[in-house]
């Protein structure tokens, strides 16, 4: 019985595309210090995340980025800034729409989608599915020896804006994104056995049968174990509080102790957990599967508490941080981000530790005491 489960799962694999072999590098996985991350964009922040005492950091790649030698020697250099420094890198890779000068059909779409920011990897026709293998082979080529973790998309149950393939069921969304997946999966496993591939979501876990661009993870889940489960896939988990312009979780009232809650987030974070205890969500293993909190972020200016609020911001990182660390699942938590941006603090979303001017605000201290 275990040798036709193996060769049904070989059949599988080959069904939904194995990837071409690339060089293979000695097996790593840089196992981090404590869960404490932070989301940084170059090399410059290295120090700054020494200096905060975190020990992983998440960072965006862009698709279009590996066929720019300039963009690729670049991150490398990024790269091997962190590992110099041992901190844990995970990667999010994602589908651009600037790619579809350089490879087209890495595309699912032939021109720009309205409301979507990133694309699914085209897993439509068969040269989209070689274009997606070639275009993983390279990533993995240039960094698989300097990452541990893979984020492939970035909230793919949000299928408008950051994982747009075209309206689908939800069946047909998970089949799509369940090939995708895995033509990743297999890719980087055969350079590095050691680094851990994971699936993003957003905290909308039960949103209802709304079927074609957006659904709930709820409803996502039994459907790519069922396609993956013979894989080590983790989750990578979006754990902000309801509102994005208002620190405070603890209260957030869609965030519920049920099991259908509408909101995963910090307040309620053991329903996931309890979830993916579940005998028939366990990895090949047999034991929960990898889960990072890859992304979440508090803000220090907010109108509902009368504008700046840092002593908030710093009270609810540390609450944040200390309900992650506590769980024993848990093994990233990823704040969003070292420094602040323009374009989001133009939404209230001050979500840095660092301002515009290059401050340090209060949260900076409360992070960095967090968990000593």
């Amino acid at each position: 019985m275990k040798i036709m489960k193996r060769l049904a799962a070989a059949a599988v694999s080959l069904t939904l595309c194995v990837s071409a072999p690339v060089l293979a590098y000695a097996d790593f996985y840089q196992e981090p210090a404590n869960i404490k991350g932070v989301l940084i964009n170059s090399e410059s922040e290295v120090s700054s995340v020494v200096a905060l005492g975190a020990s992983q950091v998440i960072t965006n790649f862009p698709m279009s980025w590996i066929y720019k030698p300039n963009m690729v020697n670049a991150y490398k250099s990024y790269l091997n800034a962190l590992k110099r420094a041992n901190i844990t890198v995970t990667v999010i890779v994602l589908n651009d729409w600037e790619v579809h000068s350089y490879s087209p059909n890495l595309l699912p779409v032939s021109s720009p989608a309205a409301g979507a920011s990133y694309y699914a990897f085209n897993t439509l026709s068969e040269e989209g599915i070689r274009a997606t293998r070639e275009a993983a082979g390279r990533v993995v080529r240039e960094f698989g020896d300097l990452v541990s973790n893979w984020v492939i998309g970035n909230e793919v149950n949000d299928g408008q804006a950051w994982n747009y393939i075209g309206y689908m069921d939800v069946d047909a969304y998970c089949a799509n994104y369940a090939t995708s997946f895995r033509t990743w999966y297999d890719t980087i496993k055969s350079a590095n056995s050691l680094a851990r591939v994971f699936i993003p979501y957003d905290f909308r876990w039960n949103i209802g049968q709304i079927d074609g661009f957006k659904y709930g993870a709820m409803d996502m889940f039994p459907r790519l174990n069922n396609l993956l489960k013979d894989t080590d896939y983790g989750i990578a988990w979006h754990a902000y509080p309801e509102e994005f312009d208002n620190p405070i979780f603890s209260d957030d009232r869609h965030a519920q102790e049920k099991a259908d809650t509408y909101i995963i987030n910090l307040k309620n974070l053991h329903i996931l957990t309890d979830y993916m205890d579940r005998e028939e969500m366990l990895s090949p293993a047999g034991v929960p599967r990898h889960l990072i909190l890859s992304e979440q972020g508090f803000t220090s200016i907010s109108p509902a508490h009368g504008g700046e609020c840092q002593e908030l911001q710093a009270q609810c990182i540390v609450e944040a941080y200390q309900t992650a660390a506590a769980n024993p699942h848990v093994e990233a938590f990823m704040l969003n981000r070292l420094t602040d941006e323009q374009v989001l603090i133009a939404q209230n979303y001050a979500f840095g530790l660092v301002d515009l001017n290059g401050n340090k605000k209060q949260s900076w201290e409360a992070y960095k005491n967090a968990g000593k």
